[in-house]
């Protein structure tokens, strides 16, 4: 799959990051075409020929998910079941059929995407072993209230971004169009269970129609945390250099 860039998202993401409140936020929201490049066809090809692309694979418990990643969410805040189709909100022509003619699974083609995806925004980590269960899939109005709610206590004014963030995604992705999966680690060595990582969100918006991924992960990591991660410096003029991905 291949990485598209938005200007718009990475000028949000740094204002986001730069109103990080005794803390330190690594933010993105990427968007990537759901095609396979050369080198991703070639790895799936080398696998198990007897795999089938739509051998179905059980999904994990979001509910769960949310607990261990957010315990101010209280058991008195009931989620919607997140096999509904209420959690799309499309038609049905918008999606495989099969992910709502068995419930609660996921093709393992489907799978080695979500997967890729993860690769892709974090290359230094490989993701390639996630099992099904790693990944849940959530309701759209679920998934905001659970990031604003987070966001507002680690970002300055984030009432007055917030509307920005959820327009950003609607133009990118259409999310009543989507499957939306979360994401919950399952490693001791990956950017979302390192030390420093306070907690951390993760979220996958699949649109079959436009083709496309959009990637939502949020982490809260402590100031005293050794970590690599650039947030988004600022650049004189003498000194700009150019980002890199």
């Amino acid at each position: 799959m291949k990485f598209l860039e938005s200007s718009e998202m990475d000028v949000f993401s740094q204002t986001l990051v730069t109103g990080a409140i005794d803390c330190v936020i690594d933010f993105k929201l990427e968007t990537y075409s759901s095609k396979m490049v050369t080198s991703e066809k070639k790895q799936w090809k080398s696998n198990d020929k007897s795999v089938i692309w739509g051998e179905r694979q059980p999904l994990g418990s979001y509910e769960e998910m949310v607990m261990s990643a957010s315990p101010s969410v209280g058991h008195n805040h009931r989620l919607r079941h997140l096999s509904e189709r209420s959690c799309s909100g499309g038609s049905d022509n918008d999606f495989d059929v099969n992910d709502y003619l068995i419930k609660d699974s996921i093709s393992r083609k489907k799978l080695y995407d979500l997967t890729q995806v993860l690769n892709c925004s974090f290359p230094d980590h490989d993701f390639s072993n996630a099992n099904s269960e790693a990944f849940a899939l959530v309701n759209y109005s679920d998934l905001s209230r659970l990031v604003d709610m987070k966001l507002e206590t680690i970002v300055r004014d984030y009432h007055v971004r917030r509307e920005e963030l959820w327009g950003i995604i609607d133009e990118a992705i259409v999310p009543g169009d989507c499957q939306i999966y979360s994401f919950k680690s399952q490693f001791e060595d990956d950017p979302f269970t390192e030390d420093g990582c306070i907690w951390a969100l993760a979220f996958i918006f699949y649109n079959k129609g436009l083709k496309r991924f959009v990637l939502l992960t949020i982490r809260c990591l402590s100031k005293q945390a050794d970590t690599s991660i650039e947030i988004f410096p600022d650049f004189s003029e003498d000194e700009a250099e150019p980002q890199e991905k």
